[in-house]
């Protein structure tokens, strides 16, 4: 039990399975719009509840990283190398694979590659990767201020930036699957915040399952059709614009997950969802393609949303080792040649 604190400030092995579960959370919400389409009333936007854990556990992972290593010339250029290995190669074998089967043309194609443009569930790539360019900025503040003043400082500063974009960014103005980094900085800050409260509380590991799944009930009552079905109303009417506090939601869950030791670190740290998380990033990239096919030729189908979801997983598990897989191995022989000591 001495290690736990040592545990949560480094080393997360539910990580890749909350990983694995927004990629679920994704791709059950996008297959049941499509195969079923009286539900596109109801659930419209609810992808996006998995969408919002990607960004928070994103922000969360790269900021204890740097937190653990430390910010330097060395670790910066490692990062930014890593980062841009881990996204644009298979990014872009998506872009052109979709353009190919004419899911738009070579201007779109041309946009899309050049972060200028979203395509369905592409939207997501030119946020999180223009974040990657913030954060060691923001990072470099936040270590600033915690150096002179402490933790506290730094949570007090991170929600004053966090409230500032909110307020010359208003979610009431945000438009449907906008490329542009700006109106979701307030969720990455929560994930930013999260690692730094992980970093400097003793919390230890018990069980969380009961709290766990409240949460999870919780997010359930954010879908407009459920929280109806439940409660007679709607509390949250449009999800693409409350992706702050759906993002709290999910910084909670997350905190929760890498303390518990009950069925809920056993479920997530799995080798089933650990392994759908590991492939996730492939999943995410080819499970629109999937979806579309199916869904075009068996609406109102369940067997076959059912089989679509199943067959976007075994498509993502595939370019993830002829692709994914290689590159990966390529990626952290380098990182790891670019932070080995020089002679």
């Amino acid at each position: 039990m001495t290690e736990q604190r040592g545990n949560l400030a480094g080393h997360f092995p539910a990580a890749d399975g909350i990983r694995g579960l927004a990629v679920l959370v994704v791709l059950v919400a996008h297959a049941l719009v499509m195969f079923i389409p009286a539900t596109r009333p109801y659930l419209g936007g609810t992808g996006k509840i998995g969408v919002w854990l990607f960004f928070v556990l994103s922000a969360f992972l790269l900021t204890n990283k740097f937190l653990k290593n430390g910010l330097n010339i060395k670790s910066v250029s490692e990062y930014f190398f890593g980062r841009a290995l881990r996204i644009l190669p298979l990014f872009f074998i998506a872009s052109v694979f979709y353009f190919y089967l004419g899911y738009y043309d070579a201007e779109t194609l041309r946009n899309v590659l050049a972060f200028q443009q979203g395509f369905a569930h592409l939207w997501t790539i030119p946020v999180e990767f223009k974040f990657y360019f913030i954060l060691p900025i923001l990072l470099i503040a936040f270590q600033a201020i915690r150096n002179r003043f402490g933790v506290f400082s730094v949570v007090l500063l991170a929600t004053l930036i966090a409230t500032a974009f909110r307020y010359f960014y208003p979610a009431s103005l945000l438009q449907e699957n906008s490329i542009e980094t700006r109106w979701y900085i307030s969720s990455f800050i929560v994930g930013i915040l999260l690692s730094y409260i992980i970093r400097n509380l003793n919390t230890p590991l018990r069980k969380y399952g009961f709290y766990i799944f409240a949460l999870m009930f919780l997010l359930l009552l954010i879908i407009p059709s459920f929280c109806d079905l439940i409660t007679g109303r709607v509390i949250v009417p449009n999800l693409a614009t409350s992706y702050l506090s759906i993002s709290i939601v999910w910084a909670i869950f997350i905190f929760l997950s890498v303390s518990d030791r009950g069925i809920t670190s056993d479920i997530l740290s799995s080798s089933l969802m650990r392994k759908i998380g590991n492939h996730s990033f492939s999943t995410y990239l080819a499970h629109w393609f999937v979806l579309t096919q199916l869904a075009e030729k068996h609406t109102n189908s369940i067997p076959m949303m059912l089989l679509s979801i199943v067959a976007s997983l075994l498509l993502g598990a595939i370019i993830y080792f002829v692709f994914e897989r290689n590159i990966e191995t390529f990626r952290h022989r380098v990182q790891k040649a670019m932070t080995r000591p020089s002679k």
